[in-house]
C-alpha cells in the first residue's frame, strides 16, 4: 500500500486548528507516525512563539520617525487678489460689450422696461450663482491639495 503523506500546509492547518480540518487529514495523522511527529514539532514552535515576550524599543520610534518628515508648507493663498481680477475682467468686458453692441439696444425699445430688468436680474443671478459654485469647488481642491 502506498501512503501519500500531508503536506507541510495540512500539517500546520492540523497543528493550529484541529476542529476545522478535513476528515481525511485527521485520519491520516492518527494513522502516520511521521506526520504525527511533523504536527507536534509544530505545536512546539506554535507555543514556543506564543510565550515569547513582545520586543520593545528602548527609545519613541514615532518620535523618530515624525522628526525625518518633512513639515508642511503653510502658504496663505491671495484669494482676494484672483476675485478682484475676476471682477475687473468681467466688468472690462461687460463694459467693451457695451460699447461695441450700443448701436443696437435700440431692439429693446418695444420691450417694457419692467421686463428688460427681469431678464438682467435673472442673468446676472445666474451668473453669481455660477461663480459662487466655481469658487467653492476651487476653495475645496485647494483644501485636498493642502492635505497632501
Amino acid at each position: 500500500m502506498v501512503t501519500k503523506h500531508l503536506t507541510d500546509d495540512e500539517v500546520q492547518q492540523y497543528a493550529i486548528d484541529k476542529l476545522n480540518c478535513e476528515k481525511r487529514i485527521v485520519e491520516h495523522i492518527h494513522v502516520c507516525e511521521k506526520c504525527r511527529s511533523k504536527v507536534e514539532v509544530y505545536q512546539l514552535l506554535i507555543t514556543g512563539i506564543k510565550q515569547q515576550s513582545q520586543p520593545a524599543f528602548d527609545f519613541d520610534l514615532s518620535k523618530m520617525v515624525l522628526q525625518q518628515l518633512p513639515s508642511p508648507k503653510t502658504s496663505i493663498a491671495n484669494d482676494n487678489a484672483l476675485i478682484w481680477i475676476f471682477s475687473f475682467m468681467g466688468l472690462a468686458f461687460l463694459g467693451g460689450a457695451i460699447y461695441l453692441f450700443i448701436s443696437y439696444f435700440d431692439l429693446f425699445e418695444g420691450i417694457k422696461i419692467i421686463f428688460i430688468y427681469l431678464i438682467v436680474i435673472t442673468a446676472v443671478t445666474v451668473l453669481a450663482y455660477l461663480f459662487i459654485d466655481m469658487y467653492k469647488k476651487y476653495k475645496h481642491g485647494m483644501k485636498v491639495l493642502d492635505l497632501y
